[in-house]
């Protein structure tokens, strides 16, 4: 029994070092518990005010965020739009040109057809003339040829019936 009175056993000056603290802390506590207590509360006010800023400045980021990636879809759609309308004007002009590109086809071609008949005509009517030419010509040969004979014949007729 001896050894447990020994564990229990308290020291005079351990009290007097408890009895110290207490006073100590009462001291300190009457005295800077006003001073320590306003600084705790301004830096818990302030830690709060800070961790609520930093909440706002958070929410303002993921708006920031969904406002960009909306603009963002919105520009991938507005591209889309000026990519397919781009197409379709392309399409069109191309349509277009292809159109044009018929109808003045379709016009030389008419106007081709137009000059070869006209050509045609005129190597007919030239063909004409040089054939009408030729037959006067003709004409005038057989009829030259035919003259001076009969006139040799008339001649020679009228010499036979003079020399009689």
């Amino acid at each position: 029994m001896n050894e447990g009175a020994k564990l229990v056993n308290i020291d005079f000056t351990m009290a007097i070092q408890i009895i110290n603290f207490i006073v100590l802390v009462y001291f300190f506590s009457r005295t800077f518990a006003k001073k320590i207590g306003k600084v705790l509360e301004d830096r818990k006010k302030l830690a709060l005010s800070e961790m609520e800023i930093v909440e706002n400045e958070k929410e303002k980021l993921e708006e920031q965020k969904k406002t960009m990636e909306k603009l963002k879809k919105e520009s991938k759609r507005r591209a889309n739009d000026i990519l397919i309308k781009a197409e379709r004007q392309a399409d069109d002009r191309k349509d277009q040109i292809i159109s044009q590109a018929m109808s003045n086809r379709e016009r030389m071609m008419m106007k081709a057809e137009a000059d070869i008949e006209k050509m045609r005509q005129n190597a007919k009517f030239e063909l004409q003339k040089e054939v009408g030419e030729m037959a006067v010509e003709l004409a005038e040969k057989i009829i030259k040829e035919n003259i001076d004979e009969k006139q040799d014949a008339t001649i020679n007729k009228f010499i036979n019936e003079i020399g009689d």
